[in-house]
């Protein structure tokens, strides 16, 4: 399982100990082997420890308080990215949607033009455009209906 921050912060105060007295420091990897072969935790979010439970001195807590602060700045650029995306995503969808209803437009009005209005076909849409605002609307909600049916 991965180490606790304050295991974390005793090793790195212990590397900073090790070099004021000269000594090479004692390097150990921040993960062990154990920790990449096990499943990640549900804890993702940083949980605070009361000060009671821990005394740290004023360096640490500047340490601890500038990864908090690191952590927090990444997790608000990635939602950003994140609901940028989104964003971007939606837009692609409505501008979609928007040519597609621009070629049914066309595809509506090309029939309208070759429509003989009284021929069996021309005065059956005659009586059907009477409830749309237009005849152009009419024959897109038509063209439309012919697509979705089998």
């Amino acid at each position: 399982m991965a180490e606790s921050p304050d295991d974390l912060l005793a090793q790195i105060k212990a590397e900073y100990q090790e070099k004021d007295q000269g000594k090479p420091p004692e390097k150990k990897p921040l993960l062990d082997e154990d920790d990449l072969k096990s499943p990640p935790t549900n804890s993702s979010t940083y949980q605070p420890i009361s000060s009671s439970q821990s005394s740290r001195s004023p360096v640490e807590d500047a340490m601890l308080s500038e990864l908090k602060a690191e952590f927090e700045e990444q997790e608000h650029e990635a939602e950003r990215k994140r609901q940028q995306q989104r964003q971007e995503e939606e837009l692609k969808a409505k501008q979609r949607e928007q040519r597609k209803r621009d070629a049914l437009k066309q595809q509506a009005q090309d029939w309208l033009n070759n429509l003989k209005p009284h021929s069996d076909e021309g005065l059956w849409f005659e009586e059907f455009s009477y409830s749309y605002s237009s005849k152009l609307e009419a024959a897109m909600d038509y063209l439309q209906a012919l697509r979705e049916t089998p």
